[in-house]
């Protein structure tokens, strides 16, 4: 077994113990695989010299690390072992992501939808692959355990969307239900399955309306259009118009909730005027909220319209935000 070598420990620790209760060596190497996380965690976190040189030896090949992970995932002998089993797939998650990331800045290409698979099949080997991926699809289906259902659809999206099913979707929001406390990793999940375009944004978007799940998801949307970076805020606001224009989606968010996301979006508005995509993914969002929630969503029209003459007026702004201005002043006027 392949040794799980730290900086951040004078000594290294390996997964093979020599212990004779199979229960107890499932505590063991759950305990020692918790310590990789924090490893990994505090590498992350630090993001030092000698921290990025742990990170690319641990997602090298070569070192098994990632192979070990599976091998523990796999083994007939800790089926029963869920608590090892969730602490793997956080590992392999991990590390996945790491390893996506090193590759886009090394090759300084923009993220591509096939980096993680591609990694994956490089950590783990053909042959384990397979085997890792059949038993992951397993677990996601898994109504026994909803940590470990979740955890092992969080690998799955690190992998990009030629291992996340349309029909996902609805597991998703399940998800959200059953775990309300993983509600932010799930929602990086939702934020990726938009971004891949096709039948994954559509199926998102339709059990999003009709899921009792969606509304804990656009709650979180809502924060991070609040809070979020630029371009989470623009996709956050881009699923949120999506399911106002599906029948139903005027009920996704509670009316407090449209007239908070309102007062955040006439705020953020003028802000993004310089960035194309966002100033078109937030007016956009005002817009349906507009004409689809009522009394709540149209109760600051006048603002809204004040704003979007503003922007289209200051000759600063790109021209393009401000065609897209002429264009909404055009339609809210046939409203």
């Amino acid at each position: 077994m392949a040794a799980v070598a730290s900086p951040h420990t004078a000594r290294n620790s390996v997964f093979s113990l020599d212990v004779p209760d199979v229960q107890a060596k499932a505590a063991e190497k759950r305990e020692i695989v918790q310590k990789l996380i924090r490893n990994l965690e505090r590498a992350e976190r630090n993001d030092g010299p000698v921290d990025r040189a742990w990170l690319k030896q641990i997602i090298n090949p070569k070192d098994q690390c990632f192979q070990t992970l599976i091998k523990l995932l796999v083994a007939p002998k800790y089926e029963g072992f869920v608590s090892l089993r969730c602490v793997c797939l956080r590992a392999m998650q991990m590390m996945l992501r790491i390893a996506t990331r090193i590759v886009v800045t090394a090759n300084e290409a923009s993220a591509d939808s096939t980096h993680g698979v591609q990694c994956f099949l490089e950590l783990a080997g053909e042959k384990l692959a397979r085997e890792a991926y059949a038993l992951i699809c397993n677990l996601v289906e898994s109504r026994e355990d909803t940590l470990l259902a979740c955890n092992a659809l969080l690998v799955l999206a690190e992998m990009g969307p030629q291992t996340v099913a349309p029909h996902l979707a609805k597991k998703l929001f399940a998800l959200f239900m059953a775990v309300p406390e993983r509600a932010d990793e799930l929602m990086e999940v939702a934020l990726r399955m938009h971004s891949w375009g096709g039948e994954r944004r559509s199926a998102l978007l339709e059990a999003m309306v009709s899921h009792a799940g969606g509304r804990l998801l656009g709650e979180v949307l809502l924060q991070v259009i609040n809070r979020g970076d630029g371009g989470r805020r623009a996709r956050a606001a881009k699923i949120l118009t999506g399911c106002l224009a599906l029948p139903q989606g005027e009920r996704l968010l509670y009316t407090n909730d449209v007239l908070v996301l309102i007062e955040i979006l006439l705020r953020e508005l003028p802000c993004t005027a310089g960035d194309v995509g966002g100033f078109e993914a937030h007016a956009n969002c005002l817009l349906a909220l507009t004409r689809r929630c009522g009394p709540a969503g149209s109760n600051r029209r006048g603002e809204f319209v004040q704003i979007i003459v503003d922007v289209r007026d200051d000759e600063r702004n790109p021209q393009a935000v401000r065609r897209t201005c002429t264009q909404m002043l055009a339609s809210l006027d046939t409203q």
